[in-house]
């Protein structure tokens, strides 16, 4: 008897935990690049490319650290993390720029939400916009524009409610390498 408890114990631990923590594994596929997982708002930019020496970087701002896939040509940028249906919660996309500047983000074909982090030339974060949702069903027109009110070089992608989550706020030094 006692050894059945302990049985149903355990299990009991187990589905609590694929229950918490199980979107996390299901699409730990997508750390490989396999499927479709891993979405985002688009960004205006120039047509240039910034010169990067590598697909993606770990970001770290405070207790906050993903492994962002970078996007430094417009193509990507505006592609962003929209081909993707989710987000592992430690990736990110970073949209890097040939200058700093208002970068305008919108969520055009997006299928979740996200916070969005803009990062100046000094990578210091100068704007977060939290929470943004995904707007399906609304042409270009309709779907609400993020702006910051700095300059940024940087901008951060990453799951909606990271930023609080992990205390990020304006003013903190992020830590990455291109």
């Amino acid at each position: 008897m006692k050894k059945d408890l302990s049985i149903i114990g355990g299990l009991f631990i187990l589905i609590i935990f694929l229950l918490l923590f199980g979107n996390f594994f299901g699409t730990a596929g997508l750390l490989r690049g396999s499927g479709t997982g891993f979405g985002q708002g688009t960004a205006s930019a120039s047509t240039s490319s910034t010169p990067v020496s590598r697909d993606s970087t770990t970001v770290t701002i405070g207790k906050l650290n993903v492994n962002a896939k970078i996007a430094a040509n417009t193509k990507d940028r505006q592609k962003g993390l929209s081909i993707y249906d989710s987000l592992p919660l430690d990736q990110g996309m970073l949209f890097v720029f040939d200058k700093s500047d208002s970068y305008i983000f919108w969520m055009k074909d997006m299928k979740f939400a996200i916070d969005i982090i803009w990062i100046d030339e000094n990578k210091k974060v100068v704007e977060i916009a939290k929470n943004v949702p995904a707007e399906p069903g609304k042409n270009d027109l309709q779907l609400k524009q993020y702006k910051p009110a700095s300059p940024a070089k940087y901008v951060l992608e990453v799951n909606a409610g990271l930023s609080d989550l992990n205390n990020v706020a304006t003013g903190d030094i992020a830590s990455f390498e291109l």
